[in-house]
């Protein structure tokens, strides 16, 4: 058996993936404590943050078909560091000076290409590495995720307590401008139809191109039951942030027990994700990502039902466990089931339907704090992980599969 390895661009490839996913993951975070540290005004820091995220659902179908049809994909992923840095920058600059409505502005630009950052990235990797090695290369492209995840809002966290908000934000924007040139040294290869393309003069407008995408995503079954499941995993998760301070002072703690609580699921997450190589190599993807959901559902029930606040720790890293080879299992499939062309649209549009799902189901958490106790509100997010797995028991059958060499380039069609 060939040897396992993502070697060198496939190295480089993460390490930048990872360092922008950071950026990305603290900006949020750190752009909320900014402005309501100067302005004092929590209603804007909500507004600034929804500008920042909700473009994404509009902007993830049209970059992912524009990348697929791309021969030199570098100079947007540049731009895309860029304008975040920027735009960060600008929000550090002006919050508090400015009004209210710029900061939005300069939100929006700092979201606009974000998932360049997830599907982008992701869509990258199968044409960066050996085919052999591609388990291993979708485990540690989840785990940069998990990555971002736990360390951008901890790195901010600790800044900000210890020098200040405006250092924070600072910060985060230094780190996507200091990945600017990690991007411009990892490989980033056209897909093989986009060279054809160039060869034959041959060009797929860009309305059809996003037109077919969206209809591949509706009309292949066992692609459209992930995306469903994927979404709605999501948007049941998206209450996690405030349920979990809720359910640490229901155990006894301060709200702050929460971090506790959710650095517990991101490590436990992080875990999950380096080891769904292993479980990938042993089941399919649908049934690794089937039982992730139903192995996340135990776990985050157990954390509402048990006594104690430390009990409710190791069932929270318990969970993230359980669910960090999902995003692996999603990849597999995915790869398996995309033309090779259609490949970056569809991770690109699945990334933004998630991170839309995450954030509406964050928005809804108010019309349930008054009235639900917070083990209530658990059962409802560990609840929702099953009703997540509906789509893909509705979907149970053979998968139309397509090899993931189709992915891989040849030698002589790989730029640098």
């Amino acid at each position: 058996m060939a040897r396992r390895t993502i070697g060198r661009p496939g190295l480089l490839l993460l390490a930048a993936a990872t360092a922008a996913r950071l950026a990305d993951n603290a900006a949020a975070i750190a752009l909320v404590l900014l402005i309501i540290a100067r302005t004092h005004d929590p209603r804007l820091a909500g507004l600034v943050v929804g500008a920042f995220i909700v473009p994404t659902l509009v902007t993830g179908p049209v970059l992912g078909a524009y990348l697929d049809r791309m021969r030199r994909k570098r100079p947007l992923f540049a731009a895309n560091q860029v304008a975040l840095a920027a735009a960060l920058f600008c929000v550090l600059l002006s919050a508090g000076r400015a009004p209210g409505w710029l900061l939005c502005v300069f939100g929006l630009c700092a979201g606009l290409t974000a998932p360049v950052l997830t599907g982008g990235f992701s869509s990258l990797v199968p044409l960066a590495v050996p085919a052999q090695a591609l388990g291993r290369a979708n485990a540690l492209d989840s785990a940069s995720y998990d990555v971002a995840g736990l360390a951008g809002p901890g790195l901010v966290a600790a800044l900000a307590g210890a020098v200040g908000a405006g250092a924070a934000l600072g910060c985060v924007a230094a780190i996507a401008a200091g990945g600017l040139p990690l991007v411009l040294t990892a490989p980033m290869p056209a897909t093989p139809a986009a060279v054809a393309e160039t060869a034959t003069q041959r060009r797929e407008s860009l309305r059809a191109a996003i037109a077919a995408g969206l209809a591949l995503l509706r009309e292949s079954r066992t692609l459209r039951s992930v995306t469903i499941a994927g979404a709605a995993s999501q948007f049941f998760q998206g209450p996690l942030p405030v349920a979990l301070p809720l359910l640490a002072v229901a155990l006894g703690r301060q709200t702050s027990g929460g971090g506790w609580l959710l650095t517990a699921l991101s490590a436990g997450g992080l875990a999950g994700s380096l080891l769904s190589d292993r479980l990938l190599a042993w089941r399919a993807g649908r049934a690794v990502l089937l039982g992730s959901l139903c192995g996340f559902f135990v776990f985050l029930a157990a954390m509402a039902v048990t006594p104690s606040f430390w009990a409710a720790v190791a069932a929270a890293a318990l969970a993230g466990i359980a669910d960090g080879p999902s995003l692996a299992a999603t990849l597999s499939v995915r790869q398996q089931t995309v033309p090779p062309d259609r490949y970056a649209q569809a991770t690109a549009t699945a990334a933004s339907l998630k991170t839309g799902a995450y954030a509406l189901g964050a928005g809804c958490v108010g019309l349930f704090t008054g009235t639900a106790t917070p083990r209530q509100l658990m059962l409802g997010i560990a609840a929702g992980q099953l009703l997540a797995v509906v789509p893909l028991l509705a979907s149970r059958g053979p998968v139309s599969a397509i090899p993931n060499e189709a992915l891989v380039p040849a030698p002589d069609t790989a730029s640098p």
